[in-house]
């Protein structure tokens, strides 16, 4: 059994070697030995001996006048981690905040090759209430979910994703043309938020913001939704900062950094 001084001298190893790495992470550039030994507070010989085993295993290269930078070894880790988040589970506590302030129906729906399905409900506990189903998609064009997405997406992807034709009306306020639709994109993307509001049936009301991955791609979309008796249009502005704000949180979970965004496309 190693000793209590075994296990502090690794330990010690690991956070220099970390140490290291967020170094060369918060560079402006390639980094000299003598940089990042001041900037890690040991002496250069013993820096030296850890960046030796950091190249080694893939997570620090040198550039061709023998400076450090972060190797690909910590890009493909950081890939891994990304892909083991699970989305529904990172979701769940802004839903079950969202829920608890408003009680009304919140919902997360991703982005599954064409459709937008809903994969997590937390429903109002009010007699009246509005929402989506588990496992249902739901109308890109007619919903705050598919709305929130469509805004960021380039017209390439939009025809995929819309028929070319006339859009499904299922109620005297559905958008039932692209131009109808695409002339919300601007103050969507503005607001961070889009409403349907009765357009996808009469009485209901839904607020909805997408989540991007760290892609800059938008996943999914969170939603609260319910009846236009509780969800009034003097209140949308500020409960939509509110689901907004919630997104981003999910979004930045996911590795999303935020910026100004471009129209993207699926590829």
């Amino acid at each position: 059994m190693e000793s209590e001084s075994g296990k502090s001298s690794k330990f010690d190893a690991v956070d220099r070697a970390v140490a290291i790495l967020a170094a060369l992470g918060s560079a402006s550039g390639p980094s000299s030995l003598s940089q990042i030994a001041r900037e890690v507070g040991l002496g250069q010989p013993t820096t030296s001996r850890y960046l030796s085993s950091l190249v080694g295993h893939g997570y620090v290269e040198r550039d061709g006048s023998g400076r450090y930078v972060l190797g690909i070894g910590v890009y493909l880790l950081g890939q891994k981690a990304l892909q083991h988040r699970d989305v529904r589970h990172l979701a769940r506590p802004q839903l079950e905040v969202l829920h608890r302030r408003y009680n009304e129906t919140v919902s997360l729906a991703l982005w599954v090759h064409k459709e937008l399905v809903v994969i997590d409900c937390i429903e109002a506990t009010q007699a009246l209430k509005q929402g989506a189903t588990v496992g249902l998609p739901n109308p890109w064009h007619a919903s705050s979910l598919g709305k929130s997405i469509l805004a960021w997406l380039d017209e390439e992807t939009l025809n995929v994703l819309l028929p070319p034709s006339a859009l499904d009306t299922f109620t005297r306020k559905t958008l039932s043309t692209r131009a109808s639709l695409e002339a919300q994109f601007q103050t969507i993307r503005a607001l961070g938020f889009a409403v349907d509001d009765e357009e996808s049936s009469l009485g209901g009301r839904c607020i909805g913001a997408p989540i991007f991955d760290a892609t800059g791609r938008p996943k999914g979309a969170i939603s609260m939704s319910g009846p236009v008796s509780r969800l009034v249009s003097e209140e949308i502005p500020s409960i939509g900062l509110v689901v907004s704000e919630a997104a981003k949180e999910i979004s930045r979970a996911l590795g999303y950094q935020e910026s100004p965004q471009p129209r993207i496309r699926t590829a």
